[in-house]
């Protein structure tokens, strides 16, 4: 790992579909099975949700809505239901075009599953060129379109393959076409080779459709939006909750994409054109006028949340993990969050040493030759930019961007206000969930205690309920180091809109569901998965794993003593009591002090009550106990085991 030195670094601005496993889920010793309901919550009457708009309509399509239409058809299945709902979108940007094909079905559509993806690496920014007179553009090359159009047409067989609708494909375009001199000629060249209209968004609509793509990504945003392109760069705020988005209705596009800043690099003095971005960004935060509730969040925060989108920032992002080499999850990109002073350290050095850093791996994961290349003028653009832009706090990064940004808009408000872990976890649901959840429930405060913090209660919680039992058919062994990996290189781990702290939460949670004894090199990453979470929230993260063991603790219970996906009456009681302080008094250990009692009551019966009930149970006593030394959290819980006779 390269160490950035932030003295050092200072700068003077003088200068696929997600289907669940086909195995029987037996329990964990193969005594009993579960009848899961592997289309739980789908209305297989449900109509698709679809754009019925003609492609060839001269109207904006990106704002559809869906509609959920019941119309009875009991013949149909989930395959069915998948292929009508398909969607093609052709994003066709300044530094490649992009295809994919995803599906918008209501049961799964929030966390965007996409059957197919794919790019050409064209960069119609550096197709037009000027070498003679860099104020100048050359149209888009023939060659170039022609390209284009063969890598379109094969697209075209393939959503033929898949059986994307006639009406179901969406292409789009940005910068580079926008600003090209035969843009018309090369849209209407496109249109007759596929019949296929190209949309070509005005600098607003890039800001707009960036800005929902970010919304996609994560179950809430709020904070300052980047998008930065091959061609040009989008700011805006954007606040999303609950299904509905807040964008800013003045966002701003500045001429300043990683290809665009990489060629006037090369002919420009690097000082004139840092105060250039700084004075531009300074009119542009102006220009989007951060909301009331922003301001807010400034003030009481100590700075805002940046949420990027985008390759330049993605290959930023990809960069700040390779540099962190025990960072746990390096695969994946979208939902990544780190400091505000990481990201500005290494734009400085990006911007001063104009190379990246010296890897261990002398490469960066997911990041072509070409777009490494053009991380030093990420760095400028960036050091440029935090000159002007208010105080930031944490920069997170999104996979999301104008495809996802246009399929996101054609959701209803239903669909955008699911919560995509739920959403990723419902499909592999038993039938009984909601009954262990209402059992787990019960041994934990009520929530106006306000004890377990909100994200474990309402996300995590319900989440683990949804898969506890998913792992059934593994091995014993390995039942905790799948559970662990569930969100990083498991059943959901492709699921859009899941934070890295999400990621971990429900991999920690569903590892204790099982036990969690590991292995000495998954140890090491279930502590690198605990250091993301505390990291990520500073203030609370602590207490967030606390909760997060002791439920995953529970559960292990809970699903040891009813393996069969119904919980039967008497079997186990829970019941939290709020306590006064409590003192280990054995051990005089202050720092084991609890303020709260979780009490169990065992049944005293011959066929409930056995040693193996009661060996969960006081094994789950211990744990806590052990866990209540590693933490110096406050609102500890003590666990007592009883009988229902005592």
């Amino acid at each position: 790992m390269f160490d950035l030195n932030p003295q050092e670094m200072s700068f003077d601005s003088t200068r696929l579909v997600n289907t669940p496993d086909s195995h029987i889920l037996d329990d964990f010793d193969n005594r009993s099975h579960l009848n899961l309901n592997l289309n739980h919550d789908i209305d297989i009457n449900d109509d698709i949700i679809h754009n019925d708009n003609d492609n060839d309509n001269d109207n904006d399509n990106i704002n559809d809505n869906t509609n959920h239409n019941h119309n009875h058809n009991d013949n149909e299945n989930e395959a069915s239901i998948v292929a009508r709902a398909l969607t093609a979108i052709v994003d066709i940007g300044s530094n490649g075009i992009r295809f994919s094909i995803s599906s918008k079905a209501p049961h799964h559509a929030r966390i965007m599953p996409c059957v197919f993806k794919d790019r050409l690496g064209i960069s119609l920014f550096d197709a037009q060129i000027n070498n003679e007179n860099n104020h100048l553009k050359n149209p888009i090359p023939e060659d170039a379109i022609n390209e284009i159009i063969r890598s379109m047409r094969r697209f075209k067989w393939i959503c033929e393959d898949f059986g994307v609708p006639s009406n179901g494909v969406k292409v789009v375009a940005t910068e580079a076409t926008r600003e090209a001199s035969n843009s018309i000629e090369f849209m209407n060249k496109i249109f007759n080779a596929t019949g296929w209209k190209v949309q070509l968004l005005s600098k607003e609509e890039e800001g707009i459709v960036g800005s929902y793509g970010v919304a996609s990504s994560f179950q809430e945003v709020s904070g300052l939006f980047m998008d930065l392109g091959g061609g040009s760069t989008q700011l805006s705020w954007i606040i999303s909750k609950n299904g509905e988005v807040k964008i800013s209705e003045t966002p701003v596009s500045l001429p300043y994409g990683a290809a665009a800043l990489t060629n006037r690099i090369k002919n420009e003095d690097i000082n004139d054109l840092f105060l250039e971005i700084k004075n531009n960004y300074k009119m542009a935060i102006e220009k989007i006028q951060l909301p009331k509730e922003l301001l807010i969040d400034l003030e009481n925060n100590n700075g805002l949340k940046l949420f990027c989108c985008g390759g330049g920032l993605r290959g930023l992002g990809h960069l700040l993990i390779a540099n962190e080499i025990d960072y746990p999850i390096q695969t994946i990109i979208n939902g990544y969050s780190t400091t505000f002073n990481k990201v500005e350290n290494m734009s400085n050095y990006l911007l001063l040493k104009k190379s990246i850093p010296k890897l261990e791996s002398n490469k960066i994961f997911c990041v072509s030759n070409r777009r490494e290349q053009q991380l030093p003028s990420v760095g400028l653009l960036l050091s440029a930019a935090f000159e002007s832009l208010p105080k930031i706090r944490t920069v997170h990064f999104s996979e999301g961007g104008v495809r996802e940004g246009v399929l996101y808009q054609m959701f209803d408000k239903s669909i955008k206000s699911e919560d995509p872990i739920i959403t990723a976890t419902r499909p592999y649901s038993p039938l009984l969930a909601h009954n262990y959840m209402e059992l787990l429930k019960t041994g934990l405060p009520k929530t106006n205690y306000d004890l377990v913090p909100e994200e474990i209660e309402n996300r995590i919680l319900p989440a683990l309920c949804n898969i506890a039992f998913v792992h059934c058919s593994y091995p014993k062994e390995l039942q905790p180091t799948a559970a662990l990996h569930v969100a990083t290189s498991g059943i959901i781990s492709g699921s859009h809109g899941l934070s890295h702290r999400t990621r971990a939460l429900i991999g920690i949670a569903l590892c204790e569901r099982w036990g969690a004894e590991l292995p000495s090199s998954e140890i090491k990453y279930y502590s690198n998965l605990e250091k993301l979470v505390i990291e990520s929230a500073p203030r609370r993260g602590e207490r967030m794993i606390y909760w997060t063991k002791l439920i995953g603790k529970m559960m292990h219970v809970i699903c040891g003593i009813h393996p069969g996906g119904n919980i039967r009456p008497g079997s186990l009681l829970f019941e939290f009591i709020n306590d006064k302080e409590i003192i280990d008094e054995k051990e005089k250990d202050t720092r084991n002090k609890t303020k709260h009692s979780l009490i169990i009551t065992l049944p005293n019966d011959g066929i409930k009550y056995s040693y193996s009930i009661k060996s969960r149970a006081l094994g789950f006593q211990k744990k806590i106990k052990k866990l209540n030394k590693m933490y110096s959290c406050a609102d500890k819980v003590k666990v007592v085991v009883k009988h229902s006779n005592i």
